[in-house]
């Protein structure tokens, strides 16, 4: 399944190298944002089907981001992306419904594979 992502992370490399990673896997990138409210903005203007979200975001934590998000839309599709291997916040994340959460650094492959699985979990 294709889908229309939105990559919601404050680092520009990281949206850049997630972008051509998706794309490559062939989905659309529909939207960016670097910070929580650009995020939940561009959530609502472009009803993505994917959101990529990163835990550390300058304006506030991914999971408040993703609390939000069920708010929007309780069926929102959501995948955490994260530099920090705490066990809380993965048990947060996967509380709050998320598909998966994937590590930083990761791989093309990583991110085929979770993303096979979030399909698979529809």
């Amino acid at each position: 399944m294709a889908y229309k992502v939105l990559i919601i992370d404050d680092s520009p490399v990281l949206r850049i190298m997630l972008g051509e990673m998706l794309k490559s896997l062939g989905h659309t990138i529909v939207g960016e944002a670097d910070s929580a409210a650009a995020g939940l903005k561009a959530f609502r203007e472009k009803k993505p089907d994917l959101v990529t979200l990163d835990i550390s975001l300058p304006d506030e934590n991914g999971l408040q981001v993703l609390e939000k998000l069920r708010r929007i839309d309780p069926a929102a599709r959501v995948l955490v992306v994260t530099g920090n291997d705490q066990k809380s916040i993965e048990e947060k994340a996967l509380s709050l419904r998320a598909l998966g959460v994937l590590h930083k650094p990761f791989d093309e492959g990583e991110l085929q594979a979770m993303l096979e699985k979030a399909g698979k979990a529809r």
